[in-house]
């Protein structure tokens, strides 16, 4: 299954590590949503009809995903997640295609909306 990232897992990030394994499949793909600086050193993602978030789409074996939901706060629990795991449709390489995306899940994350379209992997080294 594919994964879009679009903060501190992409190239340059802090926990890009945890995509070591994972195949590149496109360095510019890009997702209808909008981001939010969390105050925490890493982005938050919510869906949107009308912006465009640009990242990263990566092939995940299938034993990433356990080390990939625990470092998004991901266990399938709505009333306590961090991130909600979905399904999105992801353009990259002129074309569309379904991927994993963390969405936001806790109202406390979404601090201040980011104006651009690109989360700047470098500011997520500092936090």
């Amino acid at each position: 299954m594919q994964l879009f990232v679009y903060g501190s897992l992409k190239s340059g990030g802090k926990y890009h590590c945890y995509l070591e394994e994972a195949s590149l499949v496109s360095e510019h793909a890009s997702v209808n949503g909008v981001l939010y600086d969390s105050g925490l050193g890493y982005p938050a993602f919510v869906m949107s009809e009308t912006e465009i978030v640009k990242g990263e789409l990566y092939e995940i074996p299938e034993q990433l995903w356990p080390a990939l939901d625990d470092l998004e706060g991901y266990a399938g629990e709505a009333a306590t997640d961090l991130f909600d795991k979905t399904t999105i449709l992801v353009e990259a390489n002129g074309e569309k295609v379904e991927a994993v995306i963390y969405v936001a899940n806790d109202p406390q994350l979404l601090k201040t909306k980011i104006s651009s379209d690109t989360w700047d992997a470098a500011q997520s080294l500092h936090a």
